[in-house]
């Protein structure tokens, strides 16, 4: 009897909480992406995110229901390109939020992306600036050059070895040695690794196994907290450890070793990151936080981009042959400057940065106190906003059929008020204060490590029989987390160019 009882009482709240969430809560008047969502985020949203499926569902959600779609009790999704403006314009009063941005802070240090407060955030993105400003980018051409020849050499390498050639381990690899040695002033050894060993080096395999369990983080982190407390306890006292667990910690040894190095002016590098930004402009500890995020997010997104231009090439071997004509012509540079001036690169590289949609975190920001209207619609301060910025390279609009790859979109560009639509919705590096301070060092490196690859390599998809059929390539199948990845391999051969 008193079990009855008490099922019933749990059943009536339950209503009175969901009759609540759907006609009295201040957003009530707002759509809901599912009947249970305005009850708890755990019911739609957390599910969906978890699958790698909330950035794929939620579009669609928008084209039923409008600009603005309810995913939590307190949450709301946005897809409208004024709303994004209006979120993220310079001195936005809609600051990050800290309950999802503290679960990416490194050793109790926040780094430019995790740092919530404005001023601190504007502060730190002005030191770094020293190193990512248009002017100072060109002068990393260099190294760039030197790891993308090293990335040659495995291509090579794996041709032989395996034939078939898997772009997304392999770009990562040279995206990570080339980070890793801008950050820290030696390369990881991400090359090395599936040169020496054939396979990844585990650290940065793991990239999209962390991207994958942010949902954990952000929804349970007291739990997550207490089961790596748990876990890593339980590998000291046996020595005993999870392989991921054994790699983060020869990272966290060799980033250590790196700024140890830096800081002794006898074993120096000549430049890196780390050596200009510790102790003379922020603490060292912060360098090396900011140092260490440089190896996650950033090199999954740009990897990626370089992954599927060049299987994008592969398929359609008249826009590849005229990029290499083109590229040709000017010489080959590897001046940014000269490479940004060759139509055809920019275009590819363009669209393939929009194509891809590598970056797909939803960039969750607080209403201000005193609330806000978005899209003609009054919001509660304290409410959680949040939008990809992916959806607006995917516009229809603005990127008629946007799951093809198309570079054409930036060739001639006629139509003045269909190019005006495209800048608009182009913000693959977000916007305002909190827009990718990488921009410059990710086009330049993507203009050289495309240039140089096609310089030595004729690309040829995985299927023979498509050789010389003009194809253009339709996005891979994927899940979407922090970054958007693959579900299939992306497999090409490689052949030595006759130049």
């Amino acid at each position: 009897m008193g079990l009855l009882v008490l099922s019933c009482v749990v059943l009536a709240l339950a209503i009175i909480k969901l009759v609540y969430a759907h006609f009295f809560s201040p957003l009530s008047h707002i759509p809901s992406a599912s009947v249970l969502a305005p009850i708890s985020r755990l019911l739609w949203e957390f599910p969906a995110e978890h699958r790698g499926q909330v950035t794929l569902a939620l579009p669609k959600l928008h084209k039923k229901l409008g600009p603005l779609v309810r995913i939590g009790p307190k949450r709301l999704s946005f897809y409208d390109i004024d709303i994004y403006k209006q979120v993220h314009k310079p001195g936005s009063a809609f600051v990050k939020d800290p309950r999802v941005y503290s679960q990416f802070v490194q050793d109790g240090h926040p780094a430019l992306f995790s740092i919530t407060d404005p001023k601190e955030h504007a502060l730190r993105r002005r030191h770094m600036g020293l190193l990512f400003n248009r002017s100072r980018v060109p002068f990393l051409s260099q190294m760039m050059l030197e790891e993308v020849l090293h990335f040659g050499e495995l291509l090579r390498v794996l041709s032989t070895r395996n034939g078939l050639i898997d772009l997304i381990p392999t770009c990562r690899a040279l995206e990570a040695d080339i980070v890793s040695r801008f950050a820290f002033g030696n390369a990881i050894g991400a090359v090395d690794s599936l040169l020496s060993a054939g396979k990844e080096l585990q650290i940065i395999r793991e990239n999209d196994l962390q991207s994958s369990k942010m949902p954990l983080y952000t929804n349970f982190p007291s739990l997550v907290k207490t089961v790596q407390f748990l876990l890593s306890t339980f590998s000291n006292l046996t020595g005993r450890y999870r392989s991921s667990l054994e790699s983060q910690i020869k990272f966290e040894e060799w980033a250590n070793d790196q700024l140890k190095a830096t800081l002794d002016p006898e074993t120096a590098p000549g430049k890196s990151f780390l050596k200009v930004m510790a102790g003379a402009r922020i603490l060292e500890q912060c360098a090396l936080s900011e140092a260490k995020e440089m190896l996650g997010p950033g090199t999954d997104t740009t990897s990626a981009t370089l992954a599927h231009i060049l299987w994008a090439l592969s398929l359609n071997k008249p826009l590849q042959e005229g990029l290499v004509s083109d590229l040709a012509a000017a010489k080959w540079p590897t001046d940014m400057t000269a490479l940004e001036s060759i139509p055809t690169l920019m275009a590819c590289v363009m669209e393939g940065i929009r194509w891809t949609g590598a970056a797909a975190a939803m960039l969750p920001r607080i209403v201000p106190p005193s609330g806000a209207v978005l899209g003609g619609i009054q919001v509660p301060g304290g409410t959680m906003v949040s939008s990809s910025p992916i959806w607006y390279l995917r516009d229809e609009t603005a990127f008629p059929d946007p799951d093809r790859f198309r570079p054409s979109r930036w060739l001639g560009r006629n139509n003045k008020d269909l190019a005006t639509l495209q800048n608009e919705h182009y913000v693959p590096f977000s916007k305002g204060a909190s827009s990718c301070v990488g921009i410059h060092f990710a086009y330049l490196e993507l203009y050289l490590s495309l240039s140089q690859i096609l310089r030595r390599y004729c690309i040829e998809p995985s299927d023979i029989s498509m050789v010389d059929i003009e194809c253009e390539a339709i996005l891979p199948p994927r899940r979407e987390w922090v970054s958007a990845v693959p579900i299939s391999p992306l497999r090409v051969h490689l052949s030595e160019r006759d130049l």
